[in-house]
């Protein structure tokens, strides 16, 4: 005899398939393939909350990208696939893999671990042949060790290799630091809709559709899983484990807990907004203090030293100098060779420094 299910059983699997379909499709539209059997997982993220182990497409995949560099170098992978290979095994054994999955999530970078290692391979590949190649042609010019040539080749191509592993954790804390400068505006727009009347989830598609840059990509992302049939709360939760950005991630677990408890949702924000502005006060604070010390060392590297050599130079290389004055100034280290080095590669590298460690100390939240 069979056993029959209540038709509101029926109707709340028919619903739940319903719903497993929709994110099948759209997974499949960024680049992720559920494999067979891992239905049942989405089925759990639907009824409890909790996030599924999916398997992304493979790397053959790359080929059809919509990026032409991609779509380039997924099809050059493919080409040389038993060298691609090897070099692929090299790269993936590196430490920095370990947490790129999170990374590439956390950066919004609709591609799978599998794949960027496979990217990172056949850059690097190239990077070191095109080094290798102009070495080699320097070589038969000036007279290169090839053993040198051969040395700096390996070097460039594991540096690159190294430098496609760490883009999406820098791409990830870029767009955490871009979500802290919009953070307090965007905390102070929630609390207002709150304070209105307006619902939680009303409130989170206004933000995802208001100019916020990242912020209002990462609350786009929410809502698209809030829709998929994720409870609130999970996707309040999954947002803050993905984000680099610590304001963010301590303001959605404040709203967790105000969900849970039913605390004023509206006091809440605007609490966490007067936190996040006066933290971003005190950074720019401090970083107009640094900037004082900064302006100095870059008034005197960028004007007053290079003055300084060219006035030096300019007397060590004058044909006017004769007898015992002319074996004094020949004491100054600074022929025209050494003078080429300091304005053509140590001062630039000094001010390219610079640069980065402005950029680096620029206050966020």
């Amino acid at each position: 005899m069979a056993i029959k299910k209540p038709k509101h059983e029926t109707a709340d699997l028919e619903k739940i398939d319903a719903i497993v379909e929709k994110m099948k499709k759209k997974y499949a539209s960024e680049g992720v393939e559920i494999a067979p059997g891992q239905q049942a997982e989405l089925v759990t993220l639907i009824t409890e909350g909790k996030g599924p182990k999916l398997e992304v497409q493979r790397i053959e995949d790359l080929k059809e990208s919509e990026s032409k560099a991609v779509s380039f170098l997924g099809k050059t992978y493919l080409k040389l696939r038993a060298i691609m290979n090897i070099i692929y095994k090299m790269v993936s054994v590196m430490p920095f893999t370990q947490s790129l999955e999170m990374d590439l999530y956390s950066a919004n970078m609709k591609f799978s671990a599998r794949q960027w290692i496979a990217l990172a391979s056949v850059t690097a590949f190239f990077v070191g042949l095109i080094t290798f190649g102009l070495l080699a042609l320097f070589s038969v010019f000036f007279g290169i060790n090839p053993a040198f040539v051969l040395l700096i080749s390996i070097a460039v191509f594991f540096f690159s290799a190294i430098g496609m592993l760490f883009v999406p954790g820098q791409r990830a804390k870029s767009r955490g630091k871009a979500i802290g400068v919009e953070l307090p505006f965007a905390l102070r727009h929630i609390a207002t809709q709150l304070s209105a009347g307006i619902g939680l989830y009303r409130t989170l598609q206004a933000i995802a559709k208001a100019d916020y840059g990242p912020l209002s990509e990462e609350f786009a992302r929410t809502i698209t899983e809030i829709e998929e049939g994720m409870d609130t709360q999970d996707a309040l939760h999954r947002l803050a484990l993905r984000t680099k950005s610590p304001a963010l991630k301590n303001a959605m677990m404040h709203t967790i807990r105000a969900i849970k408890t039913g605390g004023n949702l509206s006091a809440v924000m605007n609490d966490i907004a007067d936190d996040v502005a006066f933290q971003l006060r005190t950074n720019m604070q401090e970083f107009s203090q640094k900037m004082n010390f900064i302006g100095v060392f870059f008034i005197f590297f960028a004007i007053v030293f290079p003055v300084f050599i060219a006035i030096l130079g300019s007397i060590r290389n004058a044909p006017i100098s004769q007898g015992q004055m002319a074996v004094s100034f020949s004491m100054i280290p600074l022929d025209l060779n050494t003078m080429a080095v300091i304005y053509l590669l140590a001062m630039p590298s000094i001010l390219i420094w610079l640069f980065f460690m402005i950029r680096m100390m620029q206050p966020h939240a």
